[in-house]
């Protein structure tokens, strides 16, 4: 109740849906299951520095700690539940996608789903396609991130 009550209603996320695991554990990094529409939402609060219609929904200074590459992160390509493309310290041209911008993060699920956040294009990106495992690295995520702020002339 308290997801529901707390983050996703007040979004307007209604189809968002927390599969336990088989102890009956709520695993918030994974078993989240919502439409496209839900999860672009999802991606807009965390866009919105997790601000929704004027109410903070997020603590104060949690999405700057989530998108902040964890010491556990040599290139930059990770911080708290979200990959990012940071790159490694001065190096910011070795980064995941070097084609996008640096400030792009994405929560990465199972099979190439993903949520991708462009703060600087003001942009999210959902993708809930299906990805076979052998060609995964290579989801798409940069293309069609590229393609789109192209497309937008940015």
């Amino acid at each position: 109740r308290f997801a529901d009550t707390e983050l996703f209603d007040p979004a307007g996320m209604h189809s968002a849906f927390f599969e336990p695991d088989a102890a009956g554990t709520f695993i918030g990094s994974s078993f989240v299951f919502m439409t496209a529409r839900d999860w672009a939402r999802f991606g807009e609060l965390f866009r919105r520095d997790g601000v929704w219609e004027g109410r903070c929904l997020l603590p104060e200074g949690w999405v700057r700690y989530a998108t902040t590459p964890t010491p556990a992160a040599p290139h930059g390509e990770y911080g708290a539940h979200w990959w990012l493309n940071a790159g490694p310290p001065g190096d910011p041209a070795a980064r995941s996608w070097p084609a996008i911008p640096t400030d792009v993060y994405a929560a990465r699920g199972h099979s190439g789903q993903w949520v991708a956040v462009v703060p600087s294009a003001r942009l999210v990106v959902v993708r809930l396609g299906l990805t076979v495992p052998h060609i995964e690295a290579s989801d798409g995520t940069e293309t069609l991130i590229a393609e789109l702020l192209a497309a937008l002339g940015r």
